[in-house]
């Protein structure tokens, strides 16, 4: 790095760390630093897949004990979150309860559709990602699995730590999408975003066979968003970091910082390079500490297990060298159906919107887009989902707007 560069990268760490929003972030502080350091830990040393599966068998009545424990420990976080949210607690309770339910549906959904068929793919994965044997890009996206690895040893039974492992950070993922739909729309509307994500849900995971990483990776990027918005930078910085470790699609979250303030960029806009260029340094020196540690070789083979880009195969043009048995049409419909058909209505309505979400909104959809189309299955809609909740967000504040000011008819 270069004399000016690293006065850059210096500049913009006294920033993060002197920011007057530091007072409010010690805790996302210390909950990405922990989460980093026991989700990777599994992996980096090692550790067998299922250490107390054998004496928990001997011992049964002590898994009912762990798993009683797992259960009360996630129960806690859950009432902290309760505690700390805002509105009245008859509200809150309902909207809880609300989400829980929603979340158990989905959980049960997913199961039905996907982990009955493929719960022995999805151990085979957990264990190889364990030893270090899995291919890309999955054993780079580690630390789902690492999360896990502490369920399965406090429980020892997979499928139980498996299945309370996607109800709960589902759960968060409904709270996450409320979170950030309160920033532009009543609490009413806000609810009915949750359940609309619940209606594209099935069809989000039609085709995979239950990778562990998407409602967590879902829920970082969305709380990100969240955090950004309200410009808390430090706040957003260490969920960033921690959401690139759980997926590379984080980094795609970097330009938003500038995106969801526009107005603060143009006042103070030095600070808000150096902040982008903290953001990149240090999203790029993640997503390199991921996959070097594991025989990364700066080609498509080792980037994404494909031989080419795969926007040939994405697209059905040329002599594409990846196959799916998923027809090219539905190649198709599914990027329009989770992106680009809510767009007529977010440029039509674009003045009723906050230059925030508008942007960001657009930004989401064409870069999600673009991604998935070069390095993915386009029919593989869950990598969708985090623009998807933007882009509805977006539609009904244009259309609550629309509706708000039309005169309402009278009667004759």
């Amino acid at each position: 790095m270069d004399c000016a560069g690293g006065k850059r990268f210096v500049s913009a760490f006294c920033i993060l760390h002197s920011s007057a929003d530091m007072k409010n972030v010690p805790a996302i502080i210390l909950i990405a630093i922990l989460w980093i350091a026991f989700g990777a830990a599994p992996i980096a040393f090692s550790c067998p897949p299922m250490p107390t599966e054998a004496w928990f068998k001997a011992h049964p009545y002590s898994q009912f004990l762990g798993m009683d424990v797992l259960i009360t420990a996630l129960a806690a976080v859950v009432l902290l979150i309760l505690k700390a949210d805002s509105g009245s607690d008859r509200e809150k309770v309902i909207r809880y309860c609300g989400f829980a339910l929603l979340a158990v549906l989905l959980t049960d959904i997913h199961y039905d559709m996907v982990d009955r068929f493929h719960m022995n793919w999805q151990i085979a994965q957990f264990n190889d990602i364990l030893m270090h044997h899995c291919l890309p890009p999955d054993q780079y996206r580690f630390l789902p699995q690492g999360t896990l690895w502490w369920m399965t040893l406090i429980t020892g039974d997979f499928q139980f730590a498996y299945m309370i492992f996607r109800f709960f950070f589902t759960f968060l993922l409904c709270h996450a999408i409320y979170r950030l739909a309160r920033l532009y729309l009543p609490s009413a509307q806000s609810v009915l975003i949750v359940f609309i994500y619940g209606c594209f849900y099935t069809l989000s995971t039609r085709y995979y066979f239950g990778n562990l990483l998407d409602p967590m990776s879902h829920l970082v990027m969305l709380t990100a968003l969240y955090y950004c918005r309200q410009r808390r930078f430090c706040s957003f910085f260490w969920l960033f970091v921690l959401g690139v470790f759980i997926k590379e699609t984080m980094l795609l979250l970097a330009p938003c910082y500038y995106l969801m303030n526009p107005e603060n960029a143009r006042l103070r806009a030095q600070q808000n390079l150096q902040r982008m260029f903290l953001l990149g340094a240090a999203g790029i020196a993640v997503f390199f500490a991921c996959r070097l540690p594991f025989h990364f070789n700066f080609n498509f083979q080792s980037l994404n297990r494909t031989p080419e880009s795969m926007i040939y195969a994405n697209l059905g043009i040329g002599h594409a060298r990846v196959g799916s048995p998923v027809s090219i049409y539905m190649r198709y419909v599914h990027p329009i159906l989770f992106l680009f058909m809510w767009l007529p209505v977010i440029v039509w309505g674009r003045r009723r919107l906050p230059v925030s979400l508008f942007w960001t909104s657009l930004y989401l959809a064409a870069t999600l887009y673009i991604t998935n189309t070069l390095f993915g299955w386009n029919y593989e809609s869950r990598n969708f989902v985090p623009g998807l909740i933007v882009l509805l967000i977006a539609t009904l504040a244009v259309l609550v707007d629309w509706v708000a000011e039309k005169p309402m008819p009278t009667a004759r």
